[in-house]
């Protein structure tokens, strides 16, 4: 019943911009087609992302008048996953957002645990001209989606509602964690000592403020702040994951679109990547002194203990991700940070 009143809400949503999209989808003085884009991503409405997308979306609608990118925050068209299927069958016209793994498992590397352990890594592997990249690009175009760049948000952690004894330890702690609904979160929470509990991230609220989970991993401090700060006690800044978003485009909308058109939205999706680069690895501290400013305790690990973490992943959990991933892919991950 709640998915059924869900997509009846997306349904309704959908129909009301049809009639503005129909409206727009004449052509311009030029004779270029005039394209109406819905664009839709899941954080609060003036959280960093927020911000970030309508910056492009205002570039794009500036720069040429035959395109209106329209942004819907906070998951009003549907959760990413719903919406990334709406994207390939031309639903939905553009995602923010990372990346649903229901239709390709493989895309779940993307996120997959103690992928990389700083910064300068972390670009080696996600930026948008890299081998890795291309693969995901190449993933998403199966689905009917056009990649056009990357987002990079922060290192993960998890936030918990009562306090652990010693969580440097990796022992059990009875503790029950949400992780992510893929096989890599849930393998490194358990090897992190806790009960992993896969879930959507939209039940992840309620759920913390009943106490059906003590605590969640697969965000960090700035999403934690923007969604969750009310619902958080402590929060412990693993680096369990790198948080990477994808800008993406329905592919057969791409393909209608001119020359011209398709420059304006590269060039604006490209300059969002490149300031979200400089960005990124400031904003850490600073999202974590408002969580504290706010009431929520940090929990800070040393140096030694992160790179413990770090190498246990590597050595206990990333050989089963070969599984998923297939050892090609592990071995092209792995090479980038070399």
């Amino acid at each position: 019943m709640k998915m059924r009143k869900r997509l009846i809400a997306i349904s309704l949503v959908l129909g009301m911009t049809a009639g503005l999209a129909a409206c727009g989808n004449k052509t311009n003085q030029n004779g270029e087609q005039n394209f109406f884009l819905k664009l839709s991503h899941y954080r609060a409405e003036g959280s960093v992302a927020d911000v970030d997308i309508n910056k492009f979306a205002d570039e794009v609608n500036t720069a040429d008048d035959s395109l209106e990118v329209w942004v819907y925050p906070a998951a009003q068209l549907g959760d990413y996953t719903t919406v990334q299927e709406l994207v390939s069958i031309g639903d939905v016209e553009m995602q923010f957002a990372t990346l649903g793994t229901s239709v390709d498992k493989y895309l779940g590397i993307t996120s997959a645990p103690y992928i990389c352990s700083n910064w300068d890594d972390a670009y080696k592997i996600f930026n948008r001209d890299s081998e890795f990249t291309a693969t995901i690009a190449d993933h998403l175009a199966d689905q009917n989606i056009k990649l056009l760049s990357v987002y990079p948000l922060y290192f993960g952690g998890a936030i918990m509602n009562k306090e652990v004894d010693d969580p440097a330890s990796m022992k059990n702690q009875g503790i029950k964690v949400r992780c992510q609904t893929m096989k890599g979160p849930e393998l490194v929470t358990t090897m992190l000592g806790y009960i992993a509990t896969p879930m959507a991230l939209n039940d992840c609220f309620t759920s913390l403020q009943t106490g059906v989970i003590d605590g969640m991993i697969g965000s960090g401090a700035e999403g934690y702040y923007s969604s969750y700060r009310d619902v958080a006690k402590y929060y412990l800044p693993y680096n369990d994951h790198f948080e990477v978003w994808y800008l993406y485009i329905n592919m057969d909308k791409w393909n209608e679109m001119s020359k011209k058109q398709q420059e304006v939205l590269q060039t604006a999706a490209n300059h969002l990547e490149d300031e979200r680069w400089k960005e990124a690895p400031t904003q850490t501290e600073e999202y974590e002194q408002k969580l504290e400013d706010y009431g929520v305790q940090i929990i800070n690990f040393t140096d030694e203990e992160l790179d413990a973490f770090y190498e246990r992943c590597q050595k206990e959990v990333w050989p089963k991700l070969t599984e998923l991933y297939g050892q090609e892919a592990v071995d092209m991950v792995q090479n980038l940070t070399k």
